[in-house]
């Protein structure tokens, strides 16, 4: 198996998990998981990087969505 298919892999097994692709509890109002959830997004983005730049700039785009919808639901913006 090469390496991209590896990464694809496990990119796709993580995102089924919400937390991965940004969907969180943000009702908390406390900067630390923000900055939590922005430690997912790196490792996550990195995952994506070595399939290739289009899925790291989908990813990245999905999962800050999601974080901004999750902060909505929450009513913290």
């Amino acid at each position: 198996m090469d390496k991209k298919k590896a990464f694809q892999i496990v990119l796709n097994e993580l995102a089924e998990c919400g937390l991965f692709m940004g969907k969180y509890d943000a009702s908390h109002k406390k900067e630390r998981i923000d900055y939590y959830m922005l430690g997912i997004s790196t490792v996550m983005e990195c995952i994506a990087a070595n399939i290739s730049d289009e899925v790291c700039d989908d990813y990245s785009d999905t999962f800050i969505r999601n974080m901004i919808e999750s902060q909505r639901k929450a009513g913290v913006i």
